[in-house]
């Protein structure tokens, strides 16, 4: 009989950072061939249960509440779903998924592994939960970090997959609703929740230094943020700046696109109550630097250490994430020769990134720890 990982993870959507790495170590189906059978619980409504069965994946969903008190009281009926699917391993696909599976298997002994993305509720919940796992494994050292596990596992996301060019970019862009001006173009790719600091960007354009840049954002409104992207467009029209802001909604592989733009902004900060209180690894970052777009990041992190190459700056990490450091380095990389230049480092630097099949083989090597011994 096969060994069964079970993995439950909280967000329905297939394009967050959390959900692409998900997808990427499921996708060559290399845990089937070595005998695993996967199963998957899906704690939101949306695309992800599909994507995940596209893959081999036996998923269902359990939509559960945002609220802590919500996960509790559906807790009984989430172990009756773990349990009834007799894992040999469990895995947590984030703090929310973690806290759902420690309170769901509360008192049994099956072995489970948190996969830590992000600095969500670092100071509350990061070292209760790390004492209650078998294994933590983290997308970067910084994120692990607060876990304070000695054992820390660290696998940080693969290369991203190769842009296409600037031309097939914009094109594509272009069929879901962009169009380009003369004016530069900042592009932030993002679930459309407050922490994410697209309203950062939106103000920075505001300011009369910044008048050359236009904003473009791909990205849904979040489940727990419907109305995110309606506020956003009356600040835009407010501050005077709507005919040069643009939303397109999700794009699949968007981040092949970005060699279309002029640069990437990854702007999470503090200020959403349970809300990341900085970037994790940063997918998106990697996918600019790889287009050889500079990139822009609002706080020190796994993002500003990859931007700081041998041969010089890939981008700017922000004093501060505020809307006037913000167009500081709008100001700075307006200049044509400093974005190349800084382009050109992003580049070299993303091809070191570990690619698919060694990034896989390091998951697959953590849960083989798991497989049942005759």
């Amino acid at each position: 009989m096969s060994p069964t990982l079970l993995i439950v993870t909280p967000f329905g959507t297939a394009g967050g950072g959390a959900e692409l790495w998900l997808l990427g170590i499921l996708g060559d189906g290399a845990l089937q061939r070595g005998g695993w059978s996967i199963d998957a619980i899906v704690l939101q409504e949306g695309p992800l249960t599909d994507e995940l069965r596209q893959r081999g994946v036996k998923a269902i969903t359990y939509p559960l509440p945002a609220s802590p008190a919500g996960i509790v009281r559906r807790t009984p009926r989430l172990r009756r779903l773990i349990t009834a699917r007799t894992p040999d391993v469990v895995l947590g696909n984030g703090v929310k998924a973690q806290l759902a599976v420690a309170l769901a298997l509360a008192g049994l002994s099956i072995p489970t592994v948190w996969i830590k993305h992000d600095h969500s509720y670092d100071r509350s919940l990061a070292r209760a939960l790390a004492k209650r796992v078998d294994t933590v494994v983290s997308t970067a050292l910084e994120v692990g970090e607060p876990t304070r596990r000695n054992d820390l596992v660290v696998i940080e996301p693969p290369r991203p997959l190769d842009p296409l060019t600037a031309s097939e970019a914009a094109h594509v862009l272009r069929d879901h609703g962009w169009q380009p001006t003369t004016r530069l173009t900042l592009a932030m790719l993002t679930r459309l929740v407050p922490y994410k600091g697209v309203d950062l960007a939106i103000s920075a354009l505001a300011e009369s230094r910044c008048n050359v840049w236009e904003l473009l954002v791909i990205g849904d409104d979040d489940p727990s943020t419907p109305e995110e992207s309606r506020r956003l467009r009356a600040l835009a029209e407010r501050l005077g700046v709507n005919d040069r802001f643009q939303m397109t909604g999700h794009i699949n592989e968007a981040g092949r696109l970005l060699s279309a733009v002029d640069a990437v902004a990854v702007l999470t900060r503090p200020g959403q109550p349970g809300a990341p209180t900085r970037e994790g690894f940063g997918i998106v970052a990697a996918e600019a630097m790889l287009a050889g777009i500079p990139v822009i990041v609002a706080q020190e992190g796994p993002i500003s250490r990859r931007l700081r190459t041998q041969t010089g700056p890939a981008g700017v990490t922000l004093q501060s994430p505020t809307s006037e450091h913000l167009a500081e380095a709008l100001v700075t990389l307006a200049d044509e020769d400093t974005r190349a230049s800084m382009g050109a480092r992003g580049v070299e630097a993303a091809r070191n990134l570990p690619d698919q099949a060694q990034v896989t083989q390091a998951f697959a090597d953590v849960i083989e720890r798991y497989r049942p011994r005759p």
